[in-house]
């Protein structure tokens, strides 16, 4: 949605309002747990780690996932006929490896090495564009800033810019220095740069770029980084997806909205299930084959939603 009609459809705080007050997760968080799975059973293995993550991929996919980028369900029939997960990866720049690189980046903060290497494992498996496996590493390094508790805004750009290897992250971040030292919204800077005015794209210079400027520009405030994303538009789960696994590294228990997560009603994954496996309990996903039940029930409420959009208030 355009980031203006956004602002006309729901003034103030944002809610849980997907299902009659109630939230479900997207496919970020979906690929942030099989992530996770697939790390706890690797123990640091490259070859275990791409052999659990593309094994899930497979069986989500199968789950017929409304929520999925072009590329990463071209991998995913890849995987299926064969393909070798090293090399099932299709050249795109698209947002599904920044939804597994700051679970990677949590899980090894201490182990540069071993980051680097299960980033660049994770990201093949769905895209081989060298831009997607750029702003996994930016997104990653981010969360090691916010890991470490580093303030120093100058500091952590200059961390950062040391991945940089291609002119359009460049150009953000230049664009991102410059806005900080104005002041700007996030709304402001995602537009100083992007494709169309009022989104902000599918494409993950973009995506890591406005994440981190959100983090940097909210600073200490988890709710205002996460609402500044969403009201800027356009691939907003997906990039508030990322600056919230930014800032929320660092965010006391106490500041995340109680509201947020008790309003979500998902299964199998939910606050109650993420909070067992992070701690080391056994856990299972996808769930083939009831996740095909729920997906579809997910997709109804989706149509739904997008319907409503043929009606006012327009942008």
């Amino acid at each position: 949605m355009h980031s203006r009609r956004i602002a006309k459809i729901w003034k103030g705080d944002l809610k849980q309002r997907m299902f009659f007050g109630n939230g479900m997760v997207s496919d970020d968080t979906e690929h942030a747990v099989m992530t996770l799975l697939a790390l706890q059973k690797a123990n640091g293995d490259p070859h275990l780690f791409s052999h659990h993550l593309a094994s899930s991929l497979r069986w989500w996919f199968a789950g017929l996932p409304a929520g999925i980028g072009f590329a990463t369900a071209r991998s995913c029939i890849r995987l299926w006929l064969g393909w070798n997960c090293r090399k099932s990866g299709v050249f795109s720049a698209g947002n599904g490896p920044l939804m597994r690189a700051p679970m990677i980046a949590a899980y090894h903060p201490d182990d540069a090495e071993v980051r680097t290497e299960l980033i660049a494992v994770s990201t093949s498996i769905t895209h081989s564009d060298p831009r997607a496996l750029e702003a996994a590493m930016i997104v990653a390094a981010a969360v090691i800033e916010s890991w470490n508790g580093n303030m120093n805004t100058d500091s952590i750009l200059g961390a950062l810019a040391k991945l940089i290897t291609g002119e359009e992250m460049k150009l953000r971040f230049r664009n991102l220095k410059e806005a900080i030292d104005t002041g700007q919204s996030v709304s402001q800077f995602a537009d100083s740069f992007g494709r169309k005015s009022g989104y902000v794209s599918g494409f993950a210079p973009d995506t890591a770029a406005v994440a981190i400027y959100a983090w940097l520009r909210h600073r200490g405030d988890f709710k205002a980084t996460i609402q500044s994303v969403i009201m800027a538009g356009g691939d907003t789960d997906t990039v508030a997806f990322v600056a919230g696994s930014i800032a929320g590294i660092e965010a006391p228990a106490a500041d995340l909205p109680l509201d947020w997560l008790e309003r979500i009603v998902d299964w199998p994954i939910n606050p109650a299930y993420i909070s067992r496996i992070a701690l080391g309990k056994p856990g299972r996903y996808p769930a083939w084959p009831l996740s095909v039940v729920r997906n579809l029930f997910f997709l109804l409420i989706v149509l739904v939603h997008a319907f409503r959009r043929i009606f006012p208030p327009y942008r």
